[in-house]
């Protein structure tokens, strides 16, 4: 009957007081775990329910599906979890914070009281792999059963380009970065975790939950390591894994507004293939399509006054299913997302979708020339939609 409930996000951790006027907005990780019926899971603050509810997470039964997600604190400090389908049946959710989005500015008056200290800005990139642990593509084999593997963030250049500029500047400023990490056909039902050192015990949190033999990505924000490194943990069985970077979190020391996070009071569907307004066609195999949103971009205020210069979108990509080619030929395939500036289709993946299955995962989507944005189907024939959550500025 659509059941929902709420969960305290506010006051849950030291860094975060339940009465903190700081925090705009949270980045979390939500999971549905073996539901035992499809359906969809949407959230939004405690006490605003929206007009139209938008999906965070698609599943299906007897799977674990996570994704991560911007949510805003409502009422008390409260995210209400909304849980959609067709017929009765219950799941469970997990709900992993890993950080926020703050409201507040470095006022120099104190450098010595870690208080007074402006949060890190997301800096977006072309997206560029930096991890392929497949041998065919250049690797050393798979994670293993309890592996740790460490992956270096700074400095960092595309196994595509390793005399190329780096990815990621060498720049003890950057403290976090973003990245989508694959998990590629493992042997064994098992869940990654990205941490920011070297763990000692099993994670209490993860970042990519996987089924045997299935190839599913994650958005993940993780904190950069003193060492300049993260971690990768690999729970049980073999599996693959690709890494690729959407954009890094730089601390600076001025003024500047690029890369400040501005959240949407409520998710905005800038577009959905299936629908008669945005051609209600499907994208075919090998085929690339551009999206403006300098419309979009205009749209977006706070107070009622344009927020100005946009560089990137945050927001929920879902593949809403993917048909063959040929109707005797099993098909799988990944959408990819990147700037339509005429530079190459760089060689990632945003999301990774069996057929007929609704896909969702959490999007960095950089602004090509004049906020224009391509979206590229690798295989069959693709209906997606994006769900906008908010929005990086510029300078």
């Amino acid at each position: 009957a659509h059941p929902t409930f709420d969960v305290q996000l506010l006051g849950m951790h030291p860094d975060i007081s339940a009465t903190s006027s700081d925090v705009l907005a949270l980045v979390v990780s939500i999971t549905v775990v073996m539901p035992t019926q499809p359906g969809y899971l949407s959230a939004y603050p405690t006490g605003q329910v929206p007009a139209t509810p938008s999906s965070i997470i698609n599943f299906v039964g007897n799977d674990v599906t996570p994704n991560l997600a911007i949510v805003r604190p409502g009422t008390d400090g409260k995210l209400t979890i909304l849980l959609h389908s067709g017929v009765a049946g219950n799941a469970h959710v997990l709900v992993d914070v890993f950080g926020w989005v703050s409201t507040s500015t470095f006022t120099g008056a104190d450098p010595d009281d870690p208080l007074d200290e402006r949060g890190a800005r997301l800096i977006s990139v072309n997206p560029s792999r930096i991890l392929d642990t497949r041998p065919s593509k250049g690797g050393t084999g798979p994670l293993t059963v309890g592996e740790d593997r460490e992956l270096t963030i700074l400095g960092v250049k595309s196994i595509f380009d390793p005399s190329g500029p780096a990815v990621v500047p060498d720049n003890p400023d950057i403290v976090g970065v973003m990245v989508n990490v694959v998990g590629i056909a493992p042997t064994e039902g098992t869940f990654v975790s990205v941490v920011p050192d070297a763990p000692l015990t099993e994670p209490t949190t993860s970042n990519l939950n996987l089924a045997p033999g299935v190839v599913k990505a994650n958005l993940v924000v993780v904190p950069v390591g003193a060492d300049g490194k993260i971690h990768l943990f690999n729970k049980v069985g073999d599996t693959n894994v690709a890494v690729d970077v959407m954009g890094y979190f730089l601390k600076v020391p001025d003024d500047t507004r690029k890369g400040r996070i501005i959240p949407l009071t409520a998710p905005f569907r800038a577009f959905d293939t299936r629908k008669p307004e945005f051609g209600a066609v499907r994208l075919g195999p090998g085929q690339a399509e551009a999206w403006s949103f300098a419309n979009f971009a205009a749209s977006v205020t706070v107070g009622g006054v344009s927020v100005g210069t946009q560089d990137a979108l945050l927001g929920n990509l879902t593949s809403a299913g993917l048909t063959r080619l040929y109707p005797t030929v099993p098909v799988s395939g990944y959408l990819t997302v990147y700037p339509a500036d005429g530079s190459p289709r760089p060689t990632v993946s945003n999301l990774n979708s069996p057929e007929s299955a609704a896909v969702p995962n959490m999007v960095l989507v950089k602004y090509g020339t004049s906020q224009q944005v391509n979206v590229f189907n690798f295989a069959g024939y693709a209906h997606y939609l994006l769900d906008v959550s908010a929005v990086v500025l510029g300078d």
